[in-house]
């Protein structure tokens, strides 16, 4: 599957809790490896953890940005910390229609990830068992 370009958000799940929301006008399979890759690491995201991604495309970078602040106050993913409002949402906007997204090269970063980082990995550990024990995410 060729990446999605444009102006896409993008939900990280995992299992059935909605880790983390979001946007990017990159490719979004660069988008991605940024996150498993960048140093500091931008999001904490356990990759060994996802179990889906998806996306959704926009015609504007001025609906994208409205939807991001939307849903991550709708849904309240843990790994989102910034644009969450405190009180609840007065309005409601449409759905989108979201689709799957798997990386090419998905199981290749899982194993270079192990090599590369295992004191990374041994941080992500902690902060997701941290995480399931204040019922954050499963």
């Amino acid at each position: 599957m060729k990446s999605p370009q444009g102006f896409i958000l993008y939900r990280i799940w995992y299992g059935n809790c909605l880790a983390y929301l979001g946007r990017t006008k990159q490719p979004l399979q660069a988008r991605l490896r940024g996150h498993m890759f960048a140093k500091p690491m931008h999001r904490a995201i356990d990759i060994h953890n996802v179990t889906k991604i998806e996306y959704t495309e926009f015609q504007s970078e001025a609906d994208m940005n409205l939807y991001e602040i939307y849903f991550i106050n709708l849904w309240k993913p843990p790994l989102n910390v910034d644009d969450k409002a405190k009180d609840e949402l007065s309005i409601v906007l449409s759905d989108c229609e979201w689709k799957e997204f798997v990386p090419k090269n998905w199981e290749e970063w899982k194993n270079t990830i192990d090599k590369d980082n295992k004191g990374v990995a041994i941080w992500h550990k902690l902060r997701n068992e941290k995480a399931v024990a204040k019922g954050m995410i499963e």
